[in-house]
């Protein structure tokens, strides 16, 4: 692994329950936005969920800027920002809850924050519990934002939200991508935003790879994302949830 390579996975073997996810080898550079696609029950949110440290691999190895995160976890929930729609909020107003959250990164920019606030149209002073799911979605993607991490892992962002509030993620995704430094990884059903965005795919299906690489290689000249995974029976209209 180079020092620039931000993350990298060799021979993962998650099993849980019945089901089980093997990733052979799979890597992450910087400035680059990673898609993760496939139906649901594929494995991304597993993989994800690896990436966060969340779940101990029954094999292999993982590796975020450099870092196993089950051994070195606070370093690397330092640098990498994770959004996931399945963790709960602190019921406060959403203005005390991201200065709440401040306190535990050295790189948090509340400019920034004041700034996707705006961008996003959520009001700092509504209540958590108030929030709609969309706006809920928002808040969590701000936190993850915040701290100007060099690896953003987002799961489902697109969940809830509005055309508005998605073109505004979009925008967000692209910004962090033009930093040389930095990459973003996404899991979404939005198959025609991530293949706007995307510069590399890692396509799932029943916990196996069954294409990676640049997403003009995975996805065929003249064909859309849907109609690739389609041809790769990775997409959910095919498969059974």
């Amino acid at each position: 692994m180079t020092d620039e390579t931000l993350v990298q996975v060799t021979d993962l073997r998650v099993a849980r329950g019945g089901f089980a996810l093997h990733i052979p080898k799979w890597t992450v550079e910087p400035g680059c936005v990673v898609g993760v696609v496939g139906p649901n029950g594929s494995g991304k949110t597993t993989l994800l969920d690896c990436l966060a440290g969340l779940i101990r691999p029954a094999h292999g190895r993982v590796r975020v800027l450099g870092r196993d995160p089950i051994a070195d976890p606070a370093f690397v929930r330092s640098r990498a920002g994770f959004m996931s729609d399945e963790r709960p909020l602190f019921d406060l107003n959403v203005g005390k809850l991201l200065q709440t959250l401040s306190g535990y990164y050295a790189t948090w920019d509340a400019e920034l924050v004041a700034h996707l606030l705006v961008r996003f149209a959520v009001d700092p002073a509504a209540r958590v519990r108030e929030l709609s799911k969309g706006q809920g979605t928002c808040v969590r993607v701000i936190a993850a934002l915040a701290f100007r991490p060099a690896v953003v892992v987002l799961d489902e962002p697109g969940t809830g939200l509005d055309l508005g509030a998605r073109q505004a993620l979009l925008h967000s995704v692209l910004e962090i991508a033009r930093d040389p430094v930095r990459s973003v990884i996404i899991s979404s059903h939005q198959l025609t935003d991530l293949e706007r965005i995307t510069d590399a795919l890692l396509v799932l299906r029943a916990g196996k790879v069954v294409a990676q690489g640049a997403t003009d290689s995975v996805v065929p000249e003249g064909q859309s994302l849907q109609e690739a995974l389609l041809q790769l029976r990775a997409s959910g209209a095919e498969m059974s949830a």
